[in-house]
Parts: structure tokens; C-alpha cells; sequence
């Protein structure tokens, strides 16, 4: 049976075989030749053109992670692991620095021996950073300084020259550039100098307008205390406001007994007057004399009238008295209470204008006070940033002169032959290059194509191997390959045919001139040899083929669709010795089959005849017949052109086929080529033409 379709096409871990160094190597035989030839030519010509001599001073600088001051510790001139790497790439860099690199140039005995006739100090720079060779190789303390140059004539003196620039300007900088930080932090100190002059004398303004003379954090200022006191005093008078207020409104306020409390006040006081008190007594004396004279008078004695009269008259007099005095202390208590509650409100009002014109001050004080202690705190912070820019420039200056990390540990000398230069090295490299692009183009262009070449490739996509590939023609040997691969091929239909009684094949292929017609008449030919009574049908109206028809006949299948009643073995085109018996599809207006429901009805007819029916039809990417066909279809043969056809288009005719989801599938790659080389192909042909199997020459024995 043939292999059964997959519910999705999944790619496995399948090899493809597609990776043949050997093979693309000899298929673009000429482009690897081309650039092998090339990259070879410019190594010569690069190679010619470095024939020079060379010459080489060498020079050996020693970095030590541990700093020797002058001072006696120091434990942050000690570098870690962390950083000493990075202090000795520093190092590298600042030999070929252009500072250094300038300075050097300024000494006579550089000028001297460096400087070509008639050169200008630029190119001199230039072509000395060019010539310099700086090397620190991993975990090791030490930096190689090498030059090279086509005169050995004073380069040793050249290179120690300028190692001694570098040394002086290290020993300067120390770590991290102590010279240049100790002219920053001086000038970083006069800024901040002239800062502090400034801060100061804002600060002092501040003192004499507010006058104080000083300003402390986290306390009230003077003017915050003046506005408590000021307030507290208004708060006072108020209550006295109020309280008089109060006075005043309890003075006719009536008690239980209906008097009022001025009423009780009054009776108070004139009952305790001493002045009022003593007219009373007088009067009241003079009265009680008067009765007594009058005792045993009768009404009418003009000496009691006289009496009596002088009594009234004492009486009006004490009630007269007693209530001109009421009346005046009433007057006196209610101003003296109104007199209390307009001092009191007067004295009142004073503090809240008062104080409404402290608060005002106060802001504006406070404002200046609070900017006072900003100022202070910024005097502070200045004084403790001198105090350490003062320590740190004193250290950098006295660790100036110390041995510190770096050290001339072998010094140049002026080189007496010359070195094999880089020449050799570039010949190499250049050869390597040829090689590698000649070899890796080839290969990489086969990589790139994506078209689908091998069974293996089939197999990866659609998750089952092709039931047979077939070689395209090329001699007699690749021909019995193919002619051998046919056979397989309807022997395996053959089989499919007896074991499950599967009457017709659908031949269809991706592309375009997939080479279907030639599969189809072939196996329909070598299947009627093998006893298998077989009809090639051509359905391809899309583009027919001129093998299914005679010379002078046009009818076919077509006209068997078009008229009822109609014999369709006479329109079969009988076999020759190369086709098979065959039923062209005849002439269509259109490019497409118009069936009106008879096609299964004819095949059913014609199988009656023959025991086995190939349909031709046209490419599944191309055409909606071959998905009409496949339902009618037992078993569809999809026909792969190798090196025609993309994966994405190989997936989507899977993914047609699926949906038809016919009983039988299989595939078939067409038209391999064979290339010299390697691979599976060309061993099978060279075995086809040895008639033997190849020996492998790195067989294992035993």
C-alpha cells in the first residue's frame, strides 16, 4: 500500500541530504575557481608590494598592582582584581596617546633619528603611531612596546626616547590622571573660594537687617518669639473683652427675688456710703427729737403742727438723698462697666493692629532668616568640600614623585636584523581567504536555494518518503536507473491494486511541466506489461498533450462529457511500442473540464475494459480539476520537479490534497539531477555502470 496522507504536514528531524560540499563545489567549479584565482592574485600582489625588509626595537614595561608611595600607608593605591586589568590596558593606551606621542617628538635625539628629509611634524606623528606595536597579553604584568621601521639606525634610541615621555607622564598622572586632577581641584578651589566670599558676605547682609548675629538650625528666630508674645497678649485681651462684655451684660440681668444684679449692687453700696450714712443719722437724730417734743401735744398745738411739718419735710430730705444717691451710683456703676468694655475692646483692637503688622515683619524676617541658614548650611558644606579638595591635593602632590606602578623593566636596543615582517603572515592569511570564500561560496549559494532537490526534503515536509524518484536522462547508465525506478513504481501500483482493489490513480504535480503526462503514459505502459490491463486518460484540459491524440483526430473525452450515448472505447487511441492504450481529452473551449456529472459514470464504464485507469491531470497549484478528479479518485500521485519546486509550494499543494483527503497518497520527486561528487544518485549510477556495489575506502574490517 502506499503511504497514507498525514493530518498535517509537520516537519521532523529527518536528514535531507541536501548538504554536499563536494557536490556544490564542482557544480560552481568555475565560480570557486574565479575567486580563488582573484583573492590569490591581490595576496600576490599585497605580498609584492611588502617585500621591504623590516627592522624591530623591543621595549618591556612592568606594571605592578601595588603602589610604593612615599607616604607611609595607602591601601587605596593598592589595585584589586577589578581593577588592575583595567590599569594595565590603561597603560597600553597611553604609550600610543597623542600627548605623548607629541612630547616625545619635541626631544633632539627623536627629531634626530625619527624625522625623514624634508618631513613635517604631522606625517612624523602619523607614521610613528603607525609604526608602534603595543602588546599586553592576558593576566601577565608586563607591556611589550615594540617598533618597527625599514632603518635599523637609532630605533632602539627612538623607542626609549619615547618610553621615557610615557614614564614621566605616568609618573605625573599616576592613577587616573593625578596632575590633571590637582590642576581641576585647583581650580575647583578657587571657585568654590570665591563661592564662599560670596555666601559669607550675603549672610552677613542678612545678620545686619535682621540684627542678630547668629543663625542656628532647628530654633525659633527672634521675630518667630516676638510674634508668640504678641500673640499670647492678644489672646489675653480678648478674654478681658469678652469679660467686660459679660460684666456689662449681667449688670441688668434680674435675680429670683426680681432684682437685678446693679439693683444689688447699688443697695450695696449706699447702704454702706459713710457720707449718705451719716446725713441720715443726723436727720433721723433730729426726728426722733421732734417726736419726743411733741408727746402729749395735741393735734392742732401750733408747736406739734410746727413738728410734724419739720418731720415730713426730714423725711423728704432722707428719701430725697437716699435717692439721688442711688441714682448717681447706678450712673457711676453701668459708666465704669461700659468704660471696662471699651478699654478692654480699644486695648484689644491695638493688639490685633499690632499684630497683624508683626505677622507681616515676621514673614518677610523669617523669609530672611531661613535664607540665612541656607546660606549657612552652603558655607558648611563649601568649608568641609575645601577641607577635602586641601587633603586630596596635598596627597596627589607628594605621591607625585613615588616610584608608583609602572617601571622600564628591559629597555630597547637597536636591532641588527631585520624581522620576517608581516608578509608572510598576510601571504597566509590571504591564501586562507582564497580557500575559505572559494570552497564557502559554492556551498553557501546551494544553502541559500531553497528549491526542493532531495527524497529527504520530500520526506521532511510532508512526513513521508516518496514512493520513487526518477532521474532526468542524461546516458544510458542513468537511463536503466530510471527505467528501474519506473518499474518500482508500478509494481508498487501494481500491488496497491490487487491488495486493495484501488482502480484508479490521480497523477497530478505542483508545477507547471512537472513531467506528469511522461510518468503517467510510462506506467500505464510498463503496468500493461505486467499483465495489468491499463488506460492513460488524459484530463489535463489546461494544456493537452499531443502523445494522446492521432494525427488527424480531435475527439476524446470531451465529447464523450458533450453526447449521450456514445462508445468510449471507441475514441481509445490503441498502443504502440513506447504508449500504452490512452484516451486524449479532445478539444475544449475552455481550460477547465465541464463534467455535467458524467465523469464517474464514463470511469465506471471504461473500467469495465480495463483493470486499471492512470488520470492525467493538470498541476494542483494551477488548476481546480486536480481537486475535482481527486474525489473521484482512489489513490493521488503528487509529482514533484526537483529543483522547480519551493517548500511553501510543496505545503500548500499538500495542504489541497488533505482537504480531498483521498484514501491513498503519495509523491514522487522527478527529473533528479546527478552530480559528480557524492551523494546516493551518482554512487547508484556508478554501481549501475560497474554492475557491482562500491567498496567504501574507509571501510572499518572485521
Amino acid at each position: 500500500m502506499l503511504p497514507q496522507s498525514s493530518s498535517g504536514v509537520v516537519e521532523q528531524s529527518i536528514p535531507t541530504g541536501r548538504f554536499k560540499p563536494l557536490v556544490s563545489l564542482l557544480r560552481y567549479k568555475w565560480l570557486a575557481l574565479f575567486i580563488l584565482l582573484g583573492v590569490s592574485a591581490i595576496g600576490i600582489e599585497v605580498f609584492s608590494t611588502m617585500g621591504v625588509p623590516i627592522y624591530q626595537a623591543v621595549a618591556i614595561i612592568w606594571v605592578s598592582p601595588r603602589f610604593t608611595p612615599n607616604l607611609e600607608t595607602d591601601k587605596t593605591m593598592d589595585l584589586d582584581r577589578t581593577e588592575y586589568p583595567f590599569y594595565v590596558k590603561q597603560q597600553a593606551s597611553l604609550v600610543t596617546r597623542p600627548d605623548v606621542i607629541h612630547e616625545a617628538l619635541q626631544t633632539p635625539q627623536l627629531r634626530e633619528n625619527w624625522f625623514l628629509p624634508g618631513e613635517d611634524e604631522s606625517s612624523a606623528k602619523q607614521r610613528l603611531k603607525d609604526a608602534l606595536d603595543v602588546d599586553n597579553k592576558r593576566n601577565e604584568p608586563s607591556v611589550t612596546v615594540k617598533l618597527s621601521s625599514e632603518q635599523a639606525k637609532g630605533l632602539g634610541t627612538v623607542l626609549n626616547t619615547l618610553i621615557e615621555v610615557y614614564l614621566k607622564k605616568t609618573q605625573e598622572e599616576n592613577i587616573f590622571d593625578s596632575s590633571g586632577r590637582i590642576k581641576w581641584l585647583e581650580q575647583h578651589r578657587q571657585e568654590l573660594e570665591q563661592l564662599l566670599a560670596t555666601k559669607e558676605q550675603q549672610r552677613t547682609q542678612i545678620a545686619i537687617e535682621l540684627g542678630v548675629t547668629t543663625f542656628q538650625e532647628n530654633s525659633l528666630n527672634p521675630y518667630d518669639n516676638i510674634l508668640v508674645e504678641s500673640r499670647q497678649a492678644q489672646v489675653l485681651a480678648h478674654r478681658d473683652s469678652v469679660k467686660t462684655e459679660n460684666q456689662l451684660a449681667t449688670l441688668n440681668k434680674k435675680q429670683s427675688n426680681g432684682d437685678t444684679i446693679l439693683d444689688i449692687l447699688v443697695a450695696e453700696q449706699v447702704a454702706n456710703d459713710g457720707e449718705l450714712k451719716s446725713f441720715t443719722t443726723r436727720l433721723t437724730d433730729r426726728r426722733t427729737q421732734l417726736l419726743t417734743e411733741i408727746l402729749g401735744l395735741t393735734p392742732k398745738h401750733p408747736t406739734r403742727q410746727r413738728a410734724e411739718q419739720e418731720i415730713a419735710k426730714i423725711d423728704q430730705d432722707i428719701a430725697k438723698a437716699t435717692q439721688d444717691f442711688t441714682v448717681t451710683i447706678r450712673n457711676r456703676l453701668l459708666e465704669k462697666s461700659k468704660a471696662d468694655v471699651y478699654q478692654a475692646q480699644s486695648i484689644e483692637q491695638s493688639l490685633a493692629d499690632e499684630l497683624d503688622k508683626q505677622r507681616q515683619q515676621a514673614n518677610h524676617y523669617a523669609k530672611l532668616y531661613n535664607e540665612a541658614l541656607v546660606v549657612s548650611r552652603e558655607i558648611t558644606r563649601i568649608i568641609q568640600q575645601l577641607d577635602k579638595i586641601n587633603d586630596r591635593t596635598d596627597f596627589l602632590s607628594i605621591e607625585s614623585t613615588a616610584p608608583g606602578f609602572v617601571r622600564l623593566d628591559t629597555p630597547a636596543v637597536e636591532p641588527t636584523i631585520p624581522v620576517a615582517g608581516k608578509r608572510i603572515k598576510i601571504l597566509l592569511i590571504f591564501i586562507a581567504a582564497a580557500f575559505g570564500l572559494g570552497i564557502g561560496f559554492p556551498i553557501l549559494i546551494d544553502m541559500l536555494d531553497r528549491r526542493i532537490r532531495t527524497p529527504g526534503e520530500i520526506h521532511k515536509l510532508l512526513g513521508f518518503p516518496p514512493i520513487a524518484w526518477v532521474l532526468e536522462h542524461r546516458n544510458k547508465h542513468t537511463q536503466q536507473v530510471m527505467a528501474d525506478q519506473m518499474r518500482r513504481m508500478a509494481l508498487a501500483l501494481e500491488r496497491d491494486w490487487h491488495t486493495h482493489k484501488t482502480n484508479y490513480f490521480v497523477l497530478t504535480s505542483v508545477k507547471a511541466g512537472g513531467g506528469t503526462t511522461t510518468l503517467t503514459l510510462e506506467l500505464a505502459r510498463l503496468l500493461s506489461d505486467f499483465g495489468v490491463h491499463t488506460l492513460a486518460v488524459e484530463l489535463n484540459a489546461f494544456k493537452p498533450d499531443s502523445r494522446y491524440n492521432d494525427v488527424d483526430s480531435s475527439a476524446g473525452l470531451t465529447t464523450l462529457l458533450n453526447q449521450e450515448y456514445l462508445d468510449p472505447l471507441m475514441f481509445i487511441k490503441p498502443a504502440t511500442e513506447y504508449l500504452p492504450n490512452r484516451l486524449p481529452v479532445g478539444e475544449t473551449p475552455e481550460p477547465y473540464l465541464v463534467t455535467r456529472g458524467k465523469l464517474r459514470p464514463l470511469l465506471k464504464q471504461l473500467n469495465i475494459e480495463y483493470d486499471l485507469i492512470l488520470l492525467d491531470t493538470p498541476p494542483i497549484l494551477l488548476s481546480a480539476d486536480a481537486e475535482l478528479l481527486g474525489e473521484i479518485a482512489g489513490g493521488i500521485l503528487l509529482v514533484v520537479e526537483a529543483e522547480k519546486v519551493f517548500p511553501g509550494e510543496l505545503r500548500r499543494a499538500a495542504q489541497l490534497l488533505e482537504r480531498l483527503n483521498p484514501p491513498v497518497v503519495g509523491s514522487i520527486l522527478n527529473r533528479v539531477k546527478i552530480y559528480q561528487g557524492g551523494g546516493y544518485f551518482s554512487k547508484l549510477v556508478k554501481e549501475y555502470e560497474n554492475r557491482e556495489k562500491l567498496r567504501h575506502r574507509f571501510a572499518k574490517s572485521g
